[in-house]
């Protein structure tokens, strides 16, 4: 995918602690209930409380790469690129909660995309073609500020 030495930028923004309680409780819960069934369905509860500890390990850092020609945000093997040629406008964005409704991948109320990992500020990309996205961020303005320096260097 893209050599390290190419890096211009690299975070991984925490998964909001709300997403941890809820996982662990739900596990919580079906070991719980799972100690009173028969053994079949115990073999399921085994399998969806390991269902959910992948969820919870996909889902618990947001991986944001930007590169001389490319970002990549994403959740584990769950990732949106786009070239930064085909960038038409980024800006830092603080989307109210109710505009993605809630936390993870999200599609918002314009149908853009959301990697939301928490309801702070982040970055929004509108593409000259494609599907506009927004991803949390700890350093929206370094992001914002980086991309449009490496667009300039490709003009």
């Amino acid at each position: 995918m893209t050599n390290r030495g190419d890096v211009q930028y690299y975070e991984e923004v925490p998964a909001h602690p709300a997403i941890g309680v809820v996982l662990l409780v739900g596990i919580g819960l079906l070991v719980f209930f799972g100690m009173k069934v028969p053994r079949v369905p115990r073999l399921i509860l085994i399998f969806i409380s390991a269902l959910l500890g992948f969820i919870y390990l996909t889902f618990m850092r947001l991986t944001i790469i930007i590169t001389s020609n490319r970002i990549s945000v994403g959740y584990g093997f769950i990732k949106q690129n786009i070239r930064l040629s085909n960038i038409e406008y980024i800006e830092t964005r603080h989307p109210p909660w109710y505009w993605y409704g809630g936390l993870g991948i999200r599609f918002g109320w314009d149908w853009s995309i959301g990697f939301v990992q928490n309801f702070r500020r982040g970055v929004r990309v509108t593409p000259i073609h494609g599907r506009r996205f927004f991803f949390s961020t700890d350093n929206p303005e370094a992001i914002v500020n980086i991309v449009n320096d490496l667009r300039q260097k490709l003009q």
